[in-house]
């Protein structure tokens, strides 16, 4: 079931085979003692980290939904929270 949030790419949501390229695809890009940001609306679903040289590292998704990066997240031991900043619309996510 989709929500609005997840209304970047219907057709690539429905695409099994890219939902598990892109799980693979987050799982490689998430690291232990890492502090995530996910954006999951509209086109620009991704999902960002603070390197240790203070750039920031990003991966987009094409197919997975807000909430198949939110249980992933957690799946992996990561506690997520939304922004203090009301303007903000993105999670912060912490691995506890």
């Amino acid at each position: 079931m989709s929500t609005s949030l997840d209304a970047a790419n219907p057709q690539a949501a429905n695409n099994p085979e890219l939902i598990k390229a892109e799980k693979t695809k987050l799982e490689q890009f998430t690291q232990p003692n890492t502090v995530y940001y996910v954006e999951p609306l509209g086109t620009k679903k991704e999902i960002c980290r603070q390197e240790a040289n203070g750039q920031k590292s990003c991966v987009q998704f094409l197919a997975l939904e807000a909430k198949q990066m939110y249980a992933f997240m957690q799946d992996q031991g990561f506690f997520c929270i939304l922004s203090m900043d009301p303007n903000e619309t993105g999670m912060e996510c912490r691995r506890v």
